[in-house]
């Protein structure tokens, strides 16, 4: 019997979880192309194949892999972390240069761990503080985040990131703490925790995107009915400036047609949705000759979305 078959019997339940939830990842990212969950499967690659270290240290006797597990660990974290800066920053947006930073924190981590005692739980204080200041940090992003009023994914995401980053701040002293079996089985319970966290913000973004196509969709379709239903020109305009309006979340919308030829051409007013009567009446007219008038008409204008 093993003498440490409660420590392998956590790792074995981490590491199936971490396998079943890599699944999950490599299934979603089929449809998922976005730069940040191309960091998320690689880094949960990596601490998939860290918790397999960890297994075999644990059922081999081999404290030669420790090394490997807490480093793994480390880059797991940071790998996670730059998915999160991505996801937060959204796709096109520069983000904080993670390379110097992950490379820094690599560093530190091996400088500290070298001169660590080879076993099961021997982690360096200075190892323990950059894991947990890279957690914490990663925590207080998603919290800051306007994203956090999305859904419960990303509030779960920023949860486990503070809770891991607080249980790990004294991880040197737990081979020496009456419950280390509970605090290991806690910090794998978090690492799992997070992958499940993941998950639900994928399928709340599906969720998202799926709930504004079909609003489209219903949009198009009354549109289409309304031109279908009626034979007045002036009908159909107000209804499809009124959905466009509303489409787009504005609150002001105009449609005015060239009207005359030569010096005498104006563009008026035939649909309005939000304007004052004071206003229009005012504006109506307006001379073809106007400034803003001749770049929309030479088609030299900005569409903002």
């Amino acid at each position: 019997m093993l003498v440490n078959q409660g420590l392998l019997g956590i790792a074995f339940f981490e590491a199936t979880a971490f396998i079943v939830l890599l699944v999950l990842f490599l299934i979603f990212q089929r449809d998922h192309i976005n730069r940040y969950f191309r960091s998320w499967v690689a880094g949960w690659c990596v601490i998939t194949v860290a918790s397999l270290c960890e297994v075999a240290l644990l059922s081999q006797n081999l404290p030669e892999l420790w090394p490997a597990v807490v480093i793994g660990r480390v880059v797991a974290t940071l790998l996670l972390s730059a998915a999160v800066v991505q996801f937060t920053n959204g796709e096109g947006k520069r983000s904080w240069p993670m390379l110097p930073l992950a490379g820094v924190v690599l560093f530190g981590v091996y400088y500290f761990q070298r001169g660590a005692a080879l076993g099961y739980g021997n982690v360096a204080w200075g190892t323990a503080l950059l894991g947990s200041a890279v957690s914490l940090w990663t925590g207080m992003m998603l919290w800051r985040s306007p994203l956090l009023r999305r859904g419960h994914g990303v509030r779960l995401l920023e949860g486990v990131f503070l809770l891991t980053g607080l249980h790990g701040l004294d991880r040197p002293l737990w081979p020496e703490h009456p419950l280390f079996l509970l605090r290991v089985a806690f910090d794998h319970l978090l690492g799992v925790a997070l992958g499940i966290a993941m998950v639900v913000v994928v399928l709340e973004g599906a969720r998202a995107r799926t709930v504004e196509l079909n609003e489209k969709l219903r949009r198009l379709t009354l549109l289409t009915t309304a031109s279908t239903q009626t034979l007045s020109v002036q009908d159909v305009l107000d209804r499809v400036l009124a959905h466009l309006v509303e489409s787009l979340g504005a609150a002001y919308g105009l449609v005015r047609l060239l009207e005359g030829e030569g010096d005498k051409a104006q563009v008026v007013v035939h649909a309005s949705v939000g304007f004052q009567r004071e206003y229009l009446d005012k504006y109506r007219k307006l001379s073809a000759k106007a400034p803003w008038v001749q770049r929309v008409l030479h088609k030299d204008c900005e569409f903002l979305r």
